[in-house]
């Protein structure tokens, strides 16, 4: 694992990120002062509950936004390239759709709905080389049964002419992943893609996203609610709640020994542990906010079994003051007397 920063600075940041959502008249915000960054070769985790906004944190980089999206702050730098992601010009937008597929790609979390039924697998993954690479269709498509056996397809040179209702759906994922890295890009952008595949498939294809990111040099951002997917994966992880950032670090490590944020002592305490059996599995409290009945302040004071009265005023600001860590709490877990002890057991 490892994450590498340039001279010129990271591959990807993300600064300031708000997006609102246009609903029934209403305008609702689904991100707010989203910022993180990812280095060359990095893997973070973006990690959260359903309707966190982790998913349209990827469109968003993207520029593959619902029409009822609207961004209205925030930067981008990829790969020393600025964009303006809320005022972005038609040059921006130009430079951007260039971008996808071949400086960022993105594997999605179901493949049957990303891959065309009617076309066969092989010719899906030749039009993105031809794209690229502008080969001859015969050249371009013995290129795509190299990245299907790259990628652990057995029998490309058969499956390459395959519908994607004839695989598994572990042989569909294996054809997206290889869609995605036709185009050699630098930033691959991972939606949940291991969610509906069974533990042992899941395994592999992890340990293929490890292959590929060294093969590549290519940074993963990697959207996920399982924390033992993040810990097999990344290097460094950004924790969301209802559309904010509660926790950020680059140092995985630290995150998991030593969590900050209650949410992400939280969402710890929740995760399996073989090696503790017998522990009882512990249940976050209550539900997430609707995007239409937002908290004035800390998103996750409602359920926050440390909440305060200061908890739920104005928007709280990063509280770390460790380099490369950012904690958005008032009251960070292990920094009161009385805490310190429950978070030990949590953990």
């Amino acid at each position: 694992m490892r994450s590498e920063m340039t001279s010129a600075g990271p591959l990807l940041e993300i600064d300031d990120l708000t997006l609102k959502l246009q609903v029934g008249g209403a305008e609702l915000t689904a991100l707010e002062h989203v910022s993180f960054s990812l280095g060359y070769g990095e893997a973070r985790g973006l990690v959260g509950e359903s309707g966190s906004g982790k998913s349209l944190t990827l469109r968003a980089i993207l520029g593959l936004l619902p029409p009822n999206a609207v961004v209205t702050s925030g930067r981008m730098v990829f790969d020393g390239a600025e964009f303006d992601l809320a005022h972005g010009s038609k040059a921006d937008a130009r430079r951007l759709e260039r971008l996808r597929g071949t400086g960022i790609s993105m594997i999605f979390q179901e493949p049957s709905v990303a891959l065309n039924p009617v076309i066969p697998v092989g010719e899906q993954i030749v039009d993105a080389v031809m794209r690229r690479d502008h080969l001859r269709r015969s050249q371009a498509r013995d290129y795509a049964i190299h990245l299907m056996k790259l990628v652990g397809i057995h029998d490309a040179e058969h499956k390459v002419d395959a519908y994607e209702f004839e695989l598994s759906g572990g042989l569909k994922q294996r054809v997206m992943i290889a869609a995605a890295v036709a185009g050699k890009p630098k930033l691959i952008l991972c939606d949940e893609p291991t969610t509906a595949l069974d533990v042992t498939v899941q395994r592999q294809i992890l340990s293929l996203f490890t292959h590929l990111r060294d093969e590549l040099d290519a940074g993963l951002l990697y959207v996920t609610h399982d924390l033992a997917v993040v810990a097999q994966l990344c290097d460094s992880i950004t924790v969301l709640y209802s559309g904010n950032v509660m926790e950020s670090s680059a140092e995985l490590g630290s995150v998991f020994d030593d969590p900050g944020h209650p949410y992400t002592e939280a969402l710890l305490r929740s995760t399996p542990d073989v090696d503790r059996i017998g522990r009882r599995l512990y249940s976050i409290p209550g539900s997430a906010p609707s995007l239409s009945d937002r908290p004035l302040g800390c998103p996750f004071a409602p359920r926050c079994e440390y909440r305060q009265d200061d908890c739920e005023q104005a928007r709280v600001p990063d509280t770390s003051t460790v380099e490369g860590r950012e904690v958005h709490c008032r009251h960070p877990v292990g920094h009161e007397s009385g805490r310190v002890q429950l978070a030990k057991e949590a953990r």
